[in-house]
This record gives C-alpha cells, sequence and structure tokens, in this order.
C-alpha cells in the first residue's frame, strides 16, 4: 500500500477491496465511531459496514461512498502508473 501526500492530506492507493476495508476501519476508529454508529450515519445496516471493513469484493457502491462521505474520505480515480 503507497501513500502519497496531498495539499489537503494524505492519499492512499487503495488496489483491492481488503485494503479499501482497512483504511475505513482506520478512519472508523481514528474518529471514535462504533461500527453500529457509522452504519447509522450512513444510512447503512451494521452487517454492511461490517463486510465492507472485512473487504467484502461486491460491496454496494453507492452504500460505500455513503459510508466515505460519513468518513470525510473521498475516492479519487487516476491513471495507474
Amino acid at each position: 500500500m503507497s501513500r502519497d501526500l496531498s495539499r489537503s492530506g494524505e492519499f492512499q492507493r487503495i488496489a483491492d477491496p481488503l485494503a479499501l476495508g482497512q483504511a475505513i476501519r482506520r478512519s472508523r476508529k481514528a474518529h471514535g465511531l462504533t461500527q453500529t454508529e457509522l452504519a447509522g450515519l450512513a444510512g447503512t445496516g451494521l452487517r454492511f459496514v461490517s463486510e465492507l471493513e472485512r473487504g467484502k469484493p461486491t460491496a454496494s457502491l453507492d452504500k460505500t461512498l455513503a459510508v466515505l462521505a460519513v468518513l470525510g474520505l473521498r475516492l479519487l480515480l487516476g491513471e495507474a502508473r
């Protein structure tokens, strides 16, 4: 997992669903939220957050984006190098 700095913070290159889940878990814990609290704020279920954090490869994109928004995270796309 590679990290780059940006003007607004830190970018993290995510190569697979497991890495995304780990990043979400770290952010959730840094915000002092439980999975249940995060699910409520994002309008998803506890099971979804749990599976997302474990790297479920078929996680719903709209729900994933809702979770990222609650955590103040953004999904950026770029060309692979």
